[in-house]
């Protein structure tokens, strides 16, 4: 079943939370890849009959797949931390994870072309693809790209990531362990996944491949007031009030300039100028974001605000 007596080389860490209705489909899309040298860690944020039944019933049938589900609620950032560290723990051996989904759906070769390009480009720290959004009466294809790739200069990839990155893609692909353990995972932020593909990018390029082998299903756009329930379900820390740039800076600040974890990579004076950095072009990014953008998202936020019952 795997490639080593130590365990697979791929872990994929599946945050669930109440799909019953896609959680099937997505797994049989995950076993269904042509690269088998990988396992499925589910930990379920909000355990129901159904989900668990479902759940349990792949990991019988498949080796590959443990489930878990957590005894409390965590919220979505705490639950996909638990799930890093529950599949480092299970498979310690293992060099790549991605985050996966429990409503999307993945083409056969999705996984076999990821593992090909980190396994040919050790600087890559991350690989991921371009996807086709599944939304009723919408299936258009992502039309926007972004990477790294080439690019040894830690500042010059920091600067264009917080400009120009597709976080909400990105944050799916697939990733180095020991790159994604040195970024610092998820943090108790708003819009964790840019803050850490932020750190990340000082560990490593980042490579996006060109063809369409990720189907993605999207039901709801970016809130902040949202995020702020579905991240903390026992209630939002004051500082998660303060604009998302500040508190990215200011994680940035503790891990790299304070507390010095990017070392033997970078010290400690190099953390400030990328904490700064980061800071800097986040905000030059807002200011050049096109007038016709900030109009789309608020039409699409009065729209969402209609259909309440889609709030996860």
């Amino acid at each position: 079943m795997t490639g080593s007596a130590t365990g697979p080389r791929v872990v994929l860490g599946l945050p669930a939370y109440n799909r019953p209705d896609t959680l099937a489909r997505a797994l049989e899309s995950l076993l269904s890849q042509t690269y088998r040298d990988f396992a499925v860690v589910i930990m379920d944020d909000r355990p129901s009959a159904e989900t668990t039944s479902i759940a349990e019933a792949y990991a019988r049938e498949d080796g590959r797949v443990r489930y878990e589900a957590n005894d409390t609620r965590l919220g979505m950032v705490d639950n996909w931390r638990r799930v890093f560290e529950r599949a480092t723990q299970q498979y310690p051996g293992a060099e790549y994870f991605a985050w996966v989904s429990d409503h999307d759906l993945w083409h056969a070769r999705w996984l076999e072309e990821l593992v090909a390009v980190l396994g040919a480009h050790p600087d890559v720290a991350l690989a991921y693809v371009r996807n086709m959004r599944m939304m009723p009466g919408d299936g258009r294809m992502t039309d926007k790209s972004f990477e790294t790739f080439g690019m040894r200069n830690r500042a010059a990839r920091l600067r264009r990531s917080a400009r120009y990155m597709l976080s909400g893609d990105m944050i799916y692909g697939l990733i180095r362990v020991r790159a994604l353990n040195a970024a610092g995972v998820f943090r108790r932020v708003t819009t964790p996944d840019r803050q850490v593909l932020l750190a990340l990018s000082l560990f490593g390029q980042v490579r996006q491949l060109p063809e369409v082998l990720w189907y993605r299903e999207v039901l709801r756009v970016f809130d902040v007031g949202r995020q702020r329930q579905v991240f903390f379900p026992n209630g939002a820390p004051l500082y998660v009030y303060l604009p998302a740039h500040v508190q990215h800076f200011a994680t940035l600040l503790w891990d790299f300039a304070i507390r010095g974890a990017g070392q033997p990579a970078f010290g400690r004076l190099a953390g400030l100028r990328y904490a700064c950095s980061q800071l800097w072009w986040s905000c030059v990014r807002d200011l050049e974001r096109p007038k016709s953008d900030w109009r789309m998202t608020i039409q699409k936020l009065y729209v969402w605000r209609q259909r309440p019952d889609q709030a996860r």
